[in-house]
Protein backbone atom coordinates (compact mmCIF):
# COMPACT_ATOMS: atom_id res chain seq x y z
CA UNK A 1 0.00 0.00 0.00
CA UNK A 2 1.51 2.99 -1.14
CA UNK A 3 1.66 6.14 1.56
CA UNK A 4 0.61 9.49 0.29
CA UNK A 5 2.42 12.43 1.44
CA UNK A 6 0.70 16.15 2.68
CA UNK A 7 2.58 17.43 0.09
CA UNK A 8 0.26 15.21 -2.62
CA UNK A 9 -2.94 16.02 -0.90
CA UNK A 10 -2.20 19.34 -1.16
CA UNK A 11 -1.19 19.65 -4.76
CA UNK A 12 -4.58 16.88 -5.85
CA UNK A 13 -6.37 19.20 -3.51
CA UNK A 14 -5.57 22.47 -5.80
CA UNK A 15 -5.91 19.96 -9.13
CA UNK A 16 -9.46 19.52 -8.15
CA UNK A 17 -10.56 23.21 -6.74
CA UNK A 18 -8.48 24.61 -10.02
CA UNK A 19 -9.45 22.16 -12.70
CA UNK A 20 -7.02 21.71 -16.03
CA UNK A 21 -10.27 22.88 -18.05
CA UNK A 22 -10.75 26.08 -15.92
CA UNK A 23 -6.34 26.98 -16.36
CA UNK A 24 -6.76 26.33 -20.51
CA UNK A 25 -9.70 28.77 -20.81
CA UNK A 26 -7.94 31.53 -18.67
CA UNK A 27 -4.97 31.03 -20.86
CA UNK A 28 -6.79 31.14 -24.14
CA UNK A 29 -8.66 34.09 -22.82
CA UNK A 30 -5.80 36.12 -21.71
CA UNK A 31 -4.01 34.83 -25.35
CA UNK A 32 -0.87 33.54 -23.47
CA UNK A 33 -0.80 30.22 -24.55
CA UNK A 34 2.97 28.30 -25.24
CA UNK A 35 4.16 28.75 -29.18
CA UNK A 36 5.35 26.20 -29.50
CA UNK A 37 3.82 22.49 -28.42
CA UNK A 38 6.67 20.88 -27.00
CA UNK A 39 7.20 23.60 -24.67
CA UNK A 40 9.15 22.42 -21.37
CA UNK A 41 7.02 24.86 -19.61
CA UNK A 42 3.34 25.30 -21.01
CA UNK A 43 1.00 28.10 -19.92
CA UNK A 44 -1.12 25.57 -17.51
CA UNK A 45 1.94 23.39 -15.78
CA UNK A 46 3.62 27.45 -15.44
CA UNK A 47 -0.01 28.32 -13.66
CA UNK A 48 -0.10 25.24 -11.50
CA UNK A 49 3.43 26.12 -10.18
CA UNK A 50 2.64 29.74 -9.72
CA UNK A 51 -0.39 29.02 -7.52
CA UNK A 52 1.75 26.03 -5.79
CA UNK A 53 4.17 28.63 -4.74
CA UNK A 54 1.73 30.15 -2.79
CA UNK A 55 1.10 26.57 -0.72
CA UNK A 56 4.76 26.20 0.22
CA UNK A 57 6.07 29.77 0.81
CA UNK A 58 9.04 28.44 2.75
CA UNK A 59 10.25 25.91 -0.46
CA UNK A 60 12.76 27.28 -2.73
CA UNK A 61 11.37 27.01 -7.02
CA UNK A 62 13.22 23.48 -7.14
CA UNK A 63 11.92 21.77 -4.33
CA UNK A 64 8.01 23.34 -5.22
CA UNK A 65 8.42 22.07 -8.97
CA UNK A 66 9.47 18.59 -7.72
CA UNK A 67 6.35 18.40 -5.76
CA UNK A 68 3.86 19.52 -8.95
CA UNK A 69 5.79 18.09 -11.43
CA UNK A 70 5.18 14.11 -9.67
CA UNK A 71 1.53 15.32 -8.93
CA UNK A 72 0.49 16.82 -12.24
CA UNK A 73 2.04 13.38 -13.78
CA UNK A 74 -0.26 11.23 -12.26
CA UNK A 75 -3.56 13.92 -13.06
CA UNK A 76 -2.02 13.86 -16.32
CA UNK A 77 -1.34 17.46 -16.89
CA UNK A 78 2.43 16.81 -17.42
CA UNK A 79 4.74 14.65 -19.54
CA UNK A 80 6.90 12.57 -17.84
CA UNK A 81 9.71 12.78 -20.48
CA UNK A 82 10.10 16.21 -19.31
CA UNK A 83 13.08 17.76 -17.34
CA UNK A 84 12.09 19.77 -13.27
CA UNK A 85 12.16 23.12 -14.57
CA UNK A 86 14.72 25.16 -12.92
CA UNK A 87 14.04 28.38 -10.99
CA UNK A 88 15.23 30.61 -13.90
CA UNK A 89 13.19 28.97 -16.15
CA UNK A 90 9.89 29.16 -14.00
CA UNK A 91 10.57 32.78 -13.53
CA UNK A 92 11.43 33.75 -16.98
CA UNK A 93 7.67 31.77 -18.28
CA UNK A 94 5.84 32.84 -15.06
CA UNK A 95 6.82 36.89 -16.39
CA UNK A 96 5.58 35.33 -20.01
CA UNK A 97 2.40 34.17 -18.55
CA UNK A 98 1.78 37.55 -16.83
CA UNK A 99 -0.95 38.47 -13.51
CA UNK A 100 -4.23 38.49 -15.83
CA UNK A 101 -4.19 34.95 -15.93
CA UNK A 102 -4.99 34.47 -12.47
CA UNK A 103 -7.54 37.32 -12.46
CA UNK A 104 -9.59 35.21 -14.75
CA UNK A 105 -8.66 31.45 -13.36
CA UNK A 106 -9.94 32.67 -9.98
CA UNK A 107 -13.38 34.38 -11.44
CA UNK A 108 -13.74 30.87 -13.33
CA UNK A 109 -13.34 29.27 -9.84
CA UNK A 110 -13.71 30.95 -6.74
CA UNK A 111 -16.93 31.28 -5.42
CA UNK A 112 -19.22 29.76 -2.25
CA UNK A 113 -18.45 26.39 -1.50
CA UNK A 114 -20.81 25.11 1.34
CA UNK A 115 -23.67 24.24 -1.08
CA UNK A 116 -26.76 25.68 -2.32
CA UNK A 117 -29.03 28.18 -0.38
CA UNK A 118 -32.32 27.17 0.59
CA UNK A 119 -34.94 27.20 3.83
CA UNK A 120 -33.29 23.84 5.49
CA UNK A 121 -29.54 25.04 4.03
CA UNK A 122 -28.22 25.40 7.84
CA UNK A 123 -29.70 21.82 8.59
CA UNK A 124 -28.22 20.21 5.65
CA UNK A 125 -24.69 21.62 6.45
CA UNK A 126 -22.03 19.66 7.67
CA UNK A 127 -18.20 20.31 9.25
CA UNK A 128 -16.98 23.30 8.00
CA UNK A 129 -19.43 24.76 6.26
CA UNK A 130 -21.67 25.16 9.41
CA UNK A 131 -22.36 28.78 10.12
CA UNK A 132 -22.75 29.76 6.01
CA UNK A 133 -26.18 30.05 6.09
CA UNK A 134 -29.21 31.56 7.78
CA UNK A 135 -32.60 30.27 6.80
CA UNK A 136 -32.61 30.87 3.13
CA UNK A 137 -29.43 33.19 3.06
CA UNK A 138 -26.19 32.47 2.47
CA UNK A 139 -24.10 34.23 5.09
CA UNK A 140 -21.06 36.70 4.03
CA UNK A 141 -18.77 38.53 5.68
CA UNK A 142 -15.96 41.28 4.27
CA UNK A 143 -13.24 42.44 5.37
CA UNK A 144 -9.46 43.61 4.53
CA UNK A 145 -6.16 42.90 5.39
CA UNK A 146 -2.28 43.54 4.16
CA UNK A 147 -0.03 40.92 2.29
CA UNK A 148 3.95 41.59 2.45
CA UNK A 149 4.98 41.05 -1.27
CA UNK A 150 8.26 40.67 -2.52
CA UNK A 151 10.85 43.74 -1.86
CA UNK A 152 11.85 44.26 -5.63
CA UNK A 153 11.39 47.69 -7.48
CA UNK A 154 8.75 46.63 -9.43
CA UNK A 155 6.65 46.02 -6.51
CA UNK A 156 7.84 49.09 -4.64
CA UNK A 157 6.18 51.12 -7.43
CA UNK A 158 3.46 49.22 -7.91
CA UNK A 159 2.19 48.42 -3.92
CA UNK A 160 4.33 51.20 -2.01
CA UNK A 161 5.11 50.87 1.91
CA UNK A 162 3.25 51.16 4.86
CA UNK A 163 4.97 54.52 6.50
CA UNK A 164 8.00 56.89 5.21
CA UNK A 165 11.05 57.65 6.39
CA UNK A 166 12.58 55.71 9.52
CA UNK A 167 8.93 53.78 10.04
CA UNK A 168 8.50 52.23 6.86
CA UNK A 169 7.33 48.77 6.19
CA UNK A 170 10.36 46.24 5.67
CA UNK A 171 8.45 45.24 2.18
CA UNK A 172 6.02 46.78 0.05
CA UNK A 173 2.48 46.22 1.28
CA UNK A 174 -0.53 45.24 -0.97
CA UNK A 175 -4.09 45.89 0.11
CA UNK A 176 -6.96 42.78 0.06
CA UNK A 177 -10.55 42.93 0.76
CA UNK A 178 -12.72 40.47 0.20
CA UNK A 179 -16.24 38.60 0.30
CA UNK A 180 -15.90 35.45 1.86
CA UNK A 181 -18.84 33.06 3.11
CA UNK A 182 -18.62 32.20 6.53
CA UNK A 183 -18.16 29.16 8.21
CA UNK A 184 -16.16 27.96 5.05
CA UNK A 185 -13.49 31.20 5.15
CA UNK A 186 -14.36 30.62 1.04
CA UNK A 187 -13.47 33.55 -0.82
CA UNK A 188 -16.19 34.45 -2.92
CA UNK A 189 -14.63 37.58 -4.50
CA UNK A 190 -11.87 40.10 -4.02
CA UNK A 191 -10.10 43.54 -5.05
CA UNK A 192 -5.92 43.69 -4.57
CA UNK A 193 -4.46 47.04 -4.70
CA UNK A 194 -1.48 49.37 -3.55
CA UNK A 195 -1.68 50.06 0.10
CA UNK A 196 -2.30 53.95 -0.17
CA UNK A 197 -5.79 52.36 -1.55
CA UNK A 198 -8.11 52.43 1.64
CA UNK A 199 -10.62 49.73 2.65
CA UNK A 200 -14.10 51.32 1.79
CA UNK A 201 -12.21 52.66 -1.85
CA UNK A 202 -12.14 48.53 -2.70
CA UNK A 203 -15.18 47.45 -0.74
CA UNK A 204 -17.76 49.81 -3.19
CA UNK A 205 -15.81 47.29 -5.88
CA UNK A 206 -17.02 44.58 -4.79
CA UNK A 207 -20.90 45.45 -3.63
CA UNK A 208 -22.47 45.09 -6.92
CA UNK A 209 -20.82 41.23 -6.99
CA UNK A 210 -23.73 40.58 -4.02
CA UNK A 211 -26.82 38.51 -4.81
CA UNK A 212 -29.96 38.16 -3.82
CA UNK A 213 -30.22 35.24 -1.33
CA UNK A 214 -27.41 36.36 0.20
CA UNK A 215 -26.68 37.92 3.49
CA UNK A 216 -23.31 40.22 4.07
CA UNK A 217 -22.43 40.89 7.50
CA UNK A 218 -19.53 44.25 7.78
CA UNK A 219 -17.56 46.17 10.67
CA UNK A 220 -18.42 49.47 11.71
CA UNK A 221 -15.38 50.33 9.34
CA UNK A 222 -17.33 49.77 6.16
CA UNK A 223 -20.40 51.65 6.87
CA UNK A 224 -21.04 54.71 5.20
CA UNK A 225 -24.21 55.90 3.04
CA UNK A 226 -22.91 55.14 -0.29
CA UNK A 227 -21.55 51.74 0.58
CA UNK A 228 -24.92 50.74 2.20
CA UNK A 229 -27.01 52.05 -1.15
CA UNK A 230 -24.35 50.23 -3.14
CA UNK A 231 -25.01 47.23 -1.45
CA UNK A 232 -28.77 47.38 -1.16
CA UNK A 233 -29.11 47.51 -4.51
CA UNK A 234 -28.21 44.61 -5.45
CA UNK A 235 -30.87 42.98 -3.48
CA UNK A 236 -28.97 41.36 -0.78
CA UNK A 237 -29.75 41.48 3.03
CA UNK A 238 -27.33 43.50 5.01
CA UNK A 239 -26.45 43.45 8.70
CA UNK A 240 -23.38 45.89 9.44
CA UNK A 241 -22.28 48.03 12.83
CA UNK A 242 -22.67 51.12 12.70
CA UNK A 243 -19.83 53.92 13.84
CA UNK A 244 -19.99 54.91 17.66
CA UNK A 245 -20.91 58.32 16.39
CA UNK A 246 -23.78 57.53 14.74
CA UNK A 247 -27.11 58.04 16.67
CA UNK A 248 -30.21 55.67 16.38
CA UNK A 249 -33.19 57.80 16.55
CA UNK A 250 -35.97 55.60 18.44
CA UNK A 251 -38.24 56.62 16.42
CA UNK A 252 -36.95 55.02 13.64
CA UNK A 253 -35.12 52.11 14.82
CA UNK A 254 -35.72 48.87 13.15
CA UNK A 255 -37.68 46.41 15.68
CA UNK A 256 -36.05 43.12 14.32
CA UNK A 257 -32.37 43.93 15.29
CA UNK A 258 -30.39 45.39 18.26
CA UNK A 259 -29.01 48.97 18.27
CA UNK A 260 -25.75 48.07 18.04
CA UNK A 261 -26.14 46.89 14.41
CA UNK A 262 -26.92 49.28 11.60
CA UNK A 263 -30.41 48.54 10.55
CA UNK A 264 -31.74 51.95 10.98
CA UNK A 265 -31.42 55.17 9.15
CA UNK A 266 -29.00 58.42 11.00
CA UNK A 267 -31.20 61.86 10.37
CA UNK A 268 -27.89 62.96 9.52
CA UNK A 269 -26.35 60.72 7.58
CA UNK A 270 -28.26 61.81 4.32
CA UNK A 271 -30.85 64.08 2.44
CA UNK A 272 -34.52 63.95 4.04
CA UNK A 273 -35.20 61.95 0.17
CA UNK A 274 -33.15 59.01 1.22
CA UNK A 275 -34.09 58.66 4.85
CA UNK A 276 -36.22 55.70 4.53
CA UNK A 277 -35.18 52.59 6.88
CA UNK A 278 -33.31 49.68 5.06
CA UNK A 279 -34.99 46.51 4.87
CA UNK A 280 -35.24 44.33 8.05
CA UNK A 281 -34.27 40.65 8.08
CA UNK A 282 -37.19 38.87 7.29
CA UNK A 283 -38.39 36.66 9.83
CA UNK A 284 -35.69 36.72 11.98
CA UNK A 285 -35.87 37.74 16.02
CA UNK A 286 -32.55 38.95 17.75
CA UNK A 287 -31.92 39.01 21.21
CA UNK A 288 -32.16 41.96 23.19
CA UNK A 289 -34.54 43.32 21.09
CA UNK A 290 -35.82 47.25 21.45
CA UNK A 291 -39.47 47.40 23.13
CA UNK A 292 -41.97 50.35 21.49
Amino acid sequence: MSVVSPDQVSIGVLVSAVPRDAVDDAVAVCGVRERRSDGKLPAHVTAYLTLALCLFPDDDYEEVAAKVTGSLDRFGCWDASWSVPTASAIARASKRLGREVFVEIFQRTGGPVAGETGPLASRTALGTARGAFLRGWRLLAIDGFELDVPDTPANAAEFGYAGSGENRSAFPKARVVALAECGTHAFVAAEIAPYSVGEKTLAQRLYPRLQGDELLTADRGFYSWTAWDTAAATGAQLLWRAPPSSTCPSSRCSRTAPTSLCSWTPRSAAPAARRSSPRPVPGTTWPNTPTP
